[in-house]
């Protein structure tokens, strides 16, 4: 069996982060996020879950070198990132964390989509202060106080 075409995709991926599991999807609602903005809106505080605002890499065909290198950007102190008219990425230590990172993201743009299809009303996004604050509470989450 040929390995995907989006070989160069993983193997980026693996090459430079600590990925131990990567997860790319064509999720409907991430890839309809792609093609609206250059960054997925702040709405929820789940952002922080994939390492702030996640960006979206700018297109290039699928397969290519050019792909992996957007997305290498994209991903820059990031586990996930949306690729452009195409799907998402996600990565994680185990397979069930890349998983759960790209359920995430896809649930994160679905609320996006949902709260600015509202006419006449712009939905409230967190500063960039409020994720780091849920950045910092997240690295002792699950902890005994």
């Amino acid at each position: 069996m040929a390995p995907t075409s989006e070989l160069p995709l993983h193997l980026a991926v693996y090459r430079n982060t600590d990925a131990a599991a990567v997860v790319h999807t064509h999720a409907v609602h991430a890839t309809a996020v792609s093609t609206l903005v250059p960054e997925v809106p702040s709405v929820h505080y789940a952002a922080a879950v994939l390492g702030g605002p996640v960006r979206v890499a700018a297109y290039a065909r699928y397969g290519t070198a050019e792909l992996a290198e957007n997305m290498l950007a994209a991903l820059r102190d990031r586990t996930g990132c949306l690729l452009q008219n195409h799907g998402t990425v996600t990565y994680g230590a185990t397979l069930d964390q890349a998983y759960d990172r790209t359920a995430q993201l896809e649930w994160l743009c679905r609320l996006w989509l949902t709260a600015s299809s509202v006419p006449g009303l712009t939905p409230n996004l967190l500063s960039p202060e409020q994720l780091s604050d849920v950045q910092e509470a997240l690295k002792g989450y699950g902890q005994p106080g």
